[in-house]
């Protein structure tokens, strides 16, 4: 990839590289909920403060752990298997529920999650009001750090999308199965079959609960520099930028979003408390911009591609070649923009990738300062900055 001909200001790169050294190296961590995350929060908001006066704290709630919600998730279909035994309809409809429960809290809605313990975070927005504005731009990037399991093994990241498209195929089989015994109870039949595949279904289910049940109890903390210590950078660096050079047509939020590791937690929200109408808004996702190919990507998603909005879509191909931004799907995990994405927003993520086409050094132990090439965030806070002045002009 073509680095950038003329080196950016000198000034640039020592802000830059302190922001970095702070976050990714005097914090041992930011994990979700703790006081390194609120430590990096502070650091977030003095740093917003120094180019404009209209920096805000939002504090949220926000579960501990979300994988042992999804994980309780998979087990309630043993409870489904045990009552379809006796009484199928009853176990199809409770069945059905949890299913779609499942999905609902996948996308990002809350439903058994407000049951559970909750702990504090914060989100910090920066604000650049235009005199004109006609148009909401936003731009985020979590800030908290992930931490290493076995989820996360490089080994298993082409596996994480099929392996959770298989579990809700056997949660479909379980409900068609307790459908046939119900069916079959009702007309005085009995399908022997049914029972066994079930069985079958909800031991494979199961096997997966235990899974992400060990995989969070092998948690373990990362100094996370690049993911997403280089995307808070990034926004930081965008913030100079508009202090600098504003957008006269268009308001700006910087969002710095906490407790990402808990289930996206600060991008939920900005988008419940802030509601943003649809309507002339558009969000762009900062997330693991200090290594790999940078690239935004047009489509990603998990239970299926989503594709990116349409406008910062047009925007980001129009001006991608010029700054060496390229073109990318991602599939294997979630970013930040799943949850703006999968509500309608016109919202894109601009990463960084390795030569497989996966996000570089996720969740790893190896995720430090010396990973992150500061061009790369650098890099990334141009192509940001470009892409919200070529919004803010298009009609």
């Amino acid at each position: 990839m073509n680095t950038p001909d003329a080196p950016p200001p000198a000034a640039e790169p020592t802000a830059l590289r302190d922001d970095l050294m702070y976050l990714a190296g005097r914090l041992p961590h930011r994990s979700a909920q703790t006081a390194h995350e609120q430590a990096a929060a502070d650091y977030i908001e003095t740093r917003f403060r120094e180019h404009t006066p209209d920096v805000s704290r939002e504090a949220f709630p926000a579960i501990d752990n979300p994988t042992y919600l999804f994980a309780s998730y998979f087990s309630e279909f043993l409870v489904i298997a045990l009552i379809a035994a006796w009484w199928p309809a009853i176990a199809f409809f409770y069945g059905l529920f949890v299913f779609l429960a499942y999905l609902v809290e996948f996308n990002g809605y809350r439903v058994f999650e407000r049951f559970l313990p909750h702990f504090g975070s914060q989100n910090i927005t920066a604000r650049f009001l235009g005199p004109r504005p006609d148009k909401l731009l936003i731009v985020t990037a979590y800030y908290d750090s992930a931490a290493r399991s076995p989820l996360s093994h490089p080994a298993t990241m082409r596996l994480r999308r099929p392996a959770h498209t298989a579990v809700l195929f056997a949660m479909a089989v379980v409900l068609a199965t307790c459908a046939i015994d119900a069916a079959a109870q009702r007309l005085g039949g009995v399908y022997p079959g049914a029972a066994l595949v079930r069985y079958g279904a909800t031991a494979f289910i199961l096997t997966f609960a235990v899974f992400l049940y060990y995989a969070s109890a092998r948690r373990e903390e990362t100094r996370g520099a690049n993911h997403n210590a280089s995307g808070v950078a990034a926004l930081l660096a965008l913030a100079r930028d508009l202090a600098e050079h504003p957008i006269e047509g268009a308001d700006v939020w910087l969002v710095a979003t906490g407790s990402h590791e808990a289930w996206m937690a600060g991008m939920r929200h900005l988008l419940r408390t802030a509601k943003p109408g649809r309507d002339g808004v558009h969000l762009v996702n900062l997330e693991g911009v200090g290594a790999g190919m940078l690239c935004y990507l047009e489509r990603e998603g998990f239970l299926h591609g989503m594709p990116a909005g349409r406008h910062v879509l047009a925007a980001a191909r129009a001006l991608g070649r010029t700054h060496d931004v390229f073109p990318r799907r991602l599939r294997s995990v979630l970013t930040e923009a799943h949850i703006p994405l999968s509500r309608g927003y016109d919202a894109i993520t601009v990463t960084g990738l390795d030569p497989d086409g996966q996000p570089c050094l996720w969740r790893q132990d190896e995720d430090r300062m010396s990973v992150v090439d500061e061009a790369k965030v650098e890099q990334a806070a141009r192509f940001a900055s470009d892409l919200l002045r070529r919004l803010a002009d298009d009609a």
